[in-house]
């Protein structure tokens, strides 16, 4: 759920909303704006030279991204499923972070420091040894973000993404699922949909524990 935070001007922004797969803003195009995440999940995508696609970072309810932190894009963002965002002019976010308003201030470099952390989460992810290592960890970032209703979470996240995001293939997401439901750390009693059963235990496999 998004939760608000007095912002000043920015607070009234318009939420505008995006389709599953729409672009937010491309790569290497002029920061003039910036976007904020406020229902659904966003995809950061890194394309390269030769076209191929990597997922970099996922971004949940009161992140910003697209922060004017250089000239252009540093990666392309990319709407996951249905999400309501807001769209904020760069200029008026610089003004806010150079704000004599300790509260401004402060809000700003919160939402520098969030947008950094996403990144800085996959190579801390990938550092981990083995698929179940991968996954484990992934799940336990991303599961206190996601919504719930009790104890279900709303799992929407696409297998290709998760895959892309942790440098595995699909199939070994798949598997690796299907390993920690055996193993009654998890269940999904419907694809899009997951209940932590032993959260304890997906830590310690995240660490390298062997189930």
């Amino acid at each position: 759920m998004y939760h608000s935070q007095s912002r000043g001007p920015m607070d009234r922004a318009i939420a505008m909303p995006a389709d599953a797969g729409e672009t937010l803003f491309v790569q290497s195009e002029a920061c003039e704006s910036l976007c904020e995440i406020r229902c659904g999940i966003a995809r950061a995508i890194d394309l390269s030279r030769d076209g191929e696609r990597q997922v970099m970072a996922f971004f949940f309810p009161g992140d910003f991204l697209g922060l004017p932190l250089t000239i252009g894009h540093r990666f392309s963002a990319e709407a996951v499923g249905p999400l309501m965002f807001a769209r904020h002019s760069s200029a008026k976010w610089q003004a806010e972070l150079a704000s004599p308003s300790q509260a401004n201030a402060n809000w700003a470099s919160e939402a520098i420091w969030r947008e950094e952390k996403a990144f800085m989460m996959r190579g801390l992810i990938l550092g981990r040894v083995g698929a179940l290592a991968r996954v484990s960890a992934f799940l336990d970032y991303v599961m206190p973000r996601l919504p719930r209703d009790g104890q279900i979470i709303e799992f929407s996240l696409p297998q290709a993404d998760i895959a892309s995001y942790l440098a595995l293939s699909p199939e070994t997401v798949c598997r690796t699922l299907k390993q920690l439901r055996e193993h009654r750390v998890i269940a999904m009693p419907r694809k899009n949909r997951l209940i932590m059963q032993r959260a304890d235990q997906l830590a310690m496999i995240a660490q390298g524990t062997h189930i």
